[in-house]
């Protein structure tokens, strides 16, 4: 069921839910929680996914608006039950155990906001309603923040930076804004549900907008993809040796603590390591194309382009490294080379075929040390042991 669909049918069950309502002579603050609990299910439906940045559900913008709009008690129970029933309409993530940790995430950050927001206004019970609405609202959104960002830790082992925080801020500045929208300050100002209607638009508009943003990301990946393969449809390469050295190297970096900047520099430069055979008059017979040639013609066709630039200079690395004639200088290519070339030369050494990693990593760890980079060596025995291809 795509999102088309998904929002139509929560639509059309508020509508239902609502004309009950209305026959059995429910008040408006009743209607409006039914069409504040439905925008929150669609909410947790529908995410901002900025890059640099874990998803973030749309809804954590409308528990703020629930705040403003529900007794304790009926927050409790509306910010417990709509995360059950968005988590059942969503088509990801698969699995019940994933599910159930999303569950758990959304209503950890609902009941969180609910928290910080009900401090705040015991705290400051005696200081300006004004002042004390205003921090409330705005302690309930970072508190949500907060749990998002410590979820994103546990299970994916970072933090994003500041610059990558564009969506949280804008979850939190519209979130407040409709929330003071529909129940104003001290009574005054209330324009109900016209009120998170009008300052939603902003944050839809964000949300279009990093969707248009991950479209776009979405196909320079596969333009780089295609590029890759490139050698492989030429002959120059062993089918499906880009695609194996990318996952592995993507893979080695996370073992090595690289950064997701630097995690997708790398995998850019694994699929594009041997683009520069393209460019290379053909060896006579029986001679294969050396791999520095190789190199330098990829890197500079690499370096002619600022969004591949750094996948470049990684690609440039890669054959020269460690050497007695190149000694490496501390750069950060440097490291990215070092995972390339141990990627390659295992990927190569197995033929694609994993039944032959064992020997594969024996033969790495056995040749100089001068060749092949021992921390890297060592992470690639981790990521081969946590595959299930070594034994201790």
């Amino acid at each position: 069921m795509n999102q088309a669909r998904r929002l139509f049918l929560l639509a059309g069950a508020c509508f239902l839910t609502l004309l009950i309502a209305i026959a059995a002579g429910a008040s408006t603050d009743t209607t409006n929680l039914i069409v504040i609990g439905t925008a929150l299910v669609a909410g947790y439906i529908f995410e901002l996914r900025p890059d640099q940045r874990s998803p973030l559900p749309v809804g954590l913008a409308v528990i703020v608006v629930l705040l403003r709009s529900a007794s304790p008690g009926e927050f409790v129970a509306i910010a417990s039950l709509a995360p059950v029933v968005a988590v059942t309409l969503r088509t990801e993530p698969r699995g019940i155990p994933s599910r159930v940790l999303l569950l758990a995430e959304y209503l950890a950050e609902g009941l969180g906001a609910g928290a910080a927001f009900q401090l705040t206004m015991r705290v400051g019970a005696t200081s300006d309603p004004r002042l004390v609405v205003f921090c409330a609202l705005a302690a309930a959104a970072v508190a949500e923040l907060v749990v998002a960002d410590l979820v994103t830790l546990l299970r994916e082992g970072y933090v994003a930076r500041w610059r990558g925080r564009g969506a949280d801020l804008a979850l939190a500045t519209s979130g407040m804004l409709m929330a003071i929208g529909y129940g104003g300050i001290g009574g005054q100002g209330g324009l109900g549900l016209w009120g998170p209607i009008l300052f939603s638009v902003p944050l839809l508009a964000a949300w279009y907008s990093y969707e248009l943003l991950l479209r776009t990301r979405r196909t320079f990946q596969q333009t780089v993809q295609a590029l890759g393969v490139a050698p492989e449809l030429g002959g120059l390469a062993r089918k499906g040796h880009v695609e194996r050295v990318a996952g592995l190297s993507v893979g080695l970096g996370q073992e090595l603590g690289v950064s997701n900047a630097s995690l997708r520099d790398l995998e850019t430069a694994a699929w594009l390591h041997h683009l520069g055979a393209v460019s290379l008059d053909e060896p006579p017979t029986g001679l294969k194309l050396d791999a520095t040639d190789v190199a330098r013609a990829g890197a500079d066709m690499l370096r002619s382009s600022n969004a591949l630039a750094n996948a470049g200079d990684i690609v440039a690395a890669e054959p020269g490294l460690h050497r007695p004639s190149n000694p490496p200088s501390e750069t950060r290519a440097v490291l990215m080379g070092q995972i390339l070339k141990v990627a390659s030369a295992y990927d190569e050494l197995t033929g694609g075929d994993d039944a032959h990693a064992s020997w594969a990593v024996e033969a790495l760890f056995t040749g100089p040390a001068y060749v092949y980079d021992g921390n890297v060596l060592t992470a690639l025995e981790s990521v081969l042991r946590g595959r299930g291809l070594l034994t201790r």
